[in-house]
């Protein structure tokens, strides 16, 4: 009895996880998209590696700052932003790169 009590737990935490996701997904959909919906957006499809990256949103243009694990992770944030409703245009602003700064 107690294992059947443990196994629901995380079943109920995966689908209010997916309950999440799916209403996010739903609010990126209507008119334009804010700085938070950008960085869910990231987070999704990007996962760890969209940590350290920040997204601004202002009049069309996204712009992405902090930090990337390489300029793969920065062009890959760049596009995925780029794609969101009413982003015009995504910039780089001030996106950094780890690999530069360790060697």
């Amino acid at each position: 009895h107690h294992k059947e009590c443990t196994m629901k737990a995380p079943l109920a935490a995966l689908a209010i996880a997916l309950g999440l996701a799916g209403s996010i997904q739903a609010h990126a959909a209507d008119a334009t998209t804010t700085a938070a919906s950008a960085q869910q957006a990231l987070v999704s499809a990007m996962g760890d590696k969209a940590k350290d990256i920040t997204v601004e949103v202002s009049q069309g243009t996204a712009r992405l700052q902090g930090w990337a694990q390489q300029p793969g992770d920065v062009d890959q944030a760049r596009y995925v932003v780029s794609q969101l409703p009413g982003v015009t245009q995504a910039t780089r602003t001030q996106v950094h790169t780890w690999l530069a700064t360790d060697r």
